[in-house]
């Protein structure tokens, strides 16, 4: 099909939500363009690839300009056919030579480019069906860890999402709802209190139990004014925690220091005590049994691995034969093409083991994850509640809920725990 042969591709260097450099990337068909760029991670995996190459993205640019001309004349249609291109070109297996952002910003725009060529939404181009579910939003209420860049709690995120929203727009007007009193009530009880983090959730030091101890507040007003019910989510990033060569957990902020074993009582102390149904990452990247020892006590709730996987097939199926996680996150840039990504997500899902579509914290205004999330029924979307970039992910969930009209709704994983 003519229409979707490519034509033309150029790449630019742009800036992210931190001021960081990365990659937007268009290609052009006969008939249509697609657009994308790529977001990076401050907390991350040592099994990401690497997101800028180790030469730099200008020089890696010059070096792709060389020889992506002969993504022309390929069909777009052809996904796989581009990503291996893209994978050849760089040459490595970490994606050093040309780095995520020029990669996975290309291969994006590529299906992008075919679906726009064939005049139908990105989601569906990614899996089609007749009827989709849409993802709820996990929203990021109060933030710590890699992501402040001063004084916060240790762990990551404190997260909230709505489980009896009538549609999208409610779900997140829910989370943007807590999100609010949370401020107000921290403002009261925190004389340090007015910063956020780099993806917008609010900063305190007023530690991790007073901190959910002021979600929970803030759930209580909403819910008894609005009628909205939530359940909370833990972001550890316990990778972040870890000393390797004491094999500790260093938490600063709390002053204390856990062995893996304190670990685990200690995150299985805040599951009982707070009523948390969604865990990340609550063990360093290579624990793959105290991840499996935690699952084995909750298997009712989420327990997701993000740094324990990095979005790659192969370590997915070592949590599988360990029996580590019933959950893992989703972030394209971990593996840096479409094609890979694809594969990890159709084994999780053959697997049992569900995918949760994730931004990154540095982000640009890119709106690719809620297609994909729709796409792959992520029950899911990690993002943020407010803020250009993230509020651009959710905004484009309206706009896909109301282009499907009676074809969609919430996923259904979410209202059972009503």
């Amino acid at each position: 099909m003519d229409l979707t042969i490519i034509q033309g591709i150029n790449n630019r260097i742009i800036f992210d939500s931190r001021g960081d450099q990365t990659v937007e990337t268009k290609i052009e068909t006969k008939v249509a363009k697609g657009v994308s760029s790529c977001p990076a991670g401050a907390s991350k995996s040592s099994y990401e690839v690497q997101n800028i190459p180790t030469i730099g993205l200008r020089k890696a640019l010059d070096n792709f300009n060389e020889i992506k001309k002969k993504l022309i004349g390929m069909d777009s249609l052809n996904q796989k056919e581009v990503d291996e291109f893209l994978l050849k070109a760089d040459g490595t297996q970490n994606l050093s030579n040309l780095g995520a952002a020029i990669v996975l910003s290309t291969s994006i725009a590529n299906l992008k480019a075919a679906a726009n060529s064939l005049k139908i939404p990105y989601f569906k181009k990614i899996k089609d069906k007749d009827f989709y579910k849409l993802p709820v939003p996990l929203g990021n209420i109060i933030g710590g860890g890699k992501h402040a860049k001063g004084k916060s709690i240790d762990i990551q995120e404190i997260l909230v999402f709505c489980t009896n929203a009538n549609d999208i727009f409610e779900a997140i007007l829910a989370n943007i709802l807590v999100y609010k009193k949370v401020a107000e009530i921290l403002a009261s009880k925190d004389p340090n209190f007015g910063g956020k983090n780099d993806e917008n959730a609010w900063i305190t030091t007023i530690g991790i139990k007073k901190s959910l101890e002021v979600i929970k507040e803030a759930i209580k007003y909403v819910r008894d004014k609005e009628g909205f019910n939530f359940k909370i989510g833990l972001d550890i990033a316990a990778s972040s925690l870890w000393n390797e060569k004491k094999k500790v957990y260093e938490y600063r902020t709390e002053a204390i220091v856990l062995n893996e074993e304190q670990q685990l009582k200690f995150i299985s102390d805040l599951i009982e005590e707070y009523d948390i149904w969604y865990i990340e990452d609550p063990f360093h990247e290579n624990s793959f049994s105290y991840f499996s020892e935690l699952l084995n006590r909750y298997k009712e709730r989420l327990i997701v691995g993000d740094d324990l996987y990095a979005s790659n097939v192969l370590r997915l199926k070592e949590g599988i034969k360990n029996k580590s996680t019933n959950g893992i996150i989703i972030k394209p840039n971990q593996v840096g093409c479409l094609t890979k990504l694809f594969e990890t997500i159709e084994y999780a899902q053959n697997n049992n083991i569900i995918p949760i579509v994730s931004h990154r914290s540095g982000e640009t205004e890119d709106t690719f994850i809620a297609h994909l999330a729709t796409a792959i029924e992520s029950p899911l979307l990690k993002t943020g509640t407010v803020g250009g970039e993230r509020i651009s992910k959710l905004n484009e969930l309206i706009r896909i809920s109301e282009f499907l009209k009676e074809k969609a709704n919430i996923n259904d994983l979410i209202r059972k725990f009503n």
